[in-house]
């Protein structure tokens, strides 16, 4: 008689418990977050592009920007005196790339940081943290020496190793005079997709 042996691997990560699984992204993003960071100080646009979604939404707001995408109101009641900018992944990379341009060195650094899980959707992930970015040329750049707050929306759905940002918030410190004038997770639907 022979007996069949069928060996089946696996990745480790998915006999995960929910728990571990959490831990492990978390992980993850923190060091996506130095990465992201240093990418930044390096002018590394392809890397960074990587990251967002096709259809990602870069919510950006300024006093003295002229608007490069659809400037709107937004439906959630941050009355401030400030322009929203709204682009996509394409109109930010662009923006990017002639900021890199403009600008000889760039020094990011990243504070604060906050990562919370979705309620409903354990896949996605919102990241709050402080940014204090300077150019060391004086360049004109819409956050230039300026500290703000990012939001990202961060998704694991669709790669473990590979997560993609779906949502992008900059905010100047002068405009958030408490926590709910921040963008969170919460201020954003989410809705599955078959």
């Amino acid at each position: 008689m022979i007996i069949w042996s069928i060996l089946i691997i696996m990745p480790v990560y998915s006999q995960e418990t929910a728990a571990q699984q959490d831990v492990r992204r978390r992980m993850f993003i923190e060091d996506f977050l130095a990465t992201y960071e240093a990418a930044y100080e390096k002018k590394e646009i392809d890397y960074i592009e990587h990251f967002f979604s096709e259809h990602a939404l870069i919510i950006t707001e300024t006093k003295k920007l002229n608007p490069i995408g659809n400037e709107i109101i937004p439906s959630i009641k941050k009355s401030r005196p400030y322009q929203t900018i709204v682009e996509d992944r394409k109109e930010y990379i662009e923006r990017l790339k002639e900021i890199f341009a403009s600008n000889i060195s760039i020094k990011l650094s990243i504070a604060g940081k906050r990562i919370r899980q979705h309620a409903k959707y354990s896949e996605i992930y919102g990241v709050n943290y402080t940014q204090l970015w300077k150019d060391q040329n004086g360049g004109d750049n819409l956050e230039n020496q300026m500290p703000g707050f990012v939001f990202l929306m961060i998704d694991f759905k669709h790669g473990e190793q590979t997560p993609i940002i779906h949502v992008r918030t900059w905010q100047p410190e002068s405009n958030v005079k408490n926590e709910q004038d921040k963008y969170f997770l919460r201020d954003f639907m989410v809705y599955e997709t078959k």
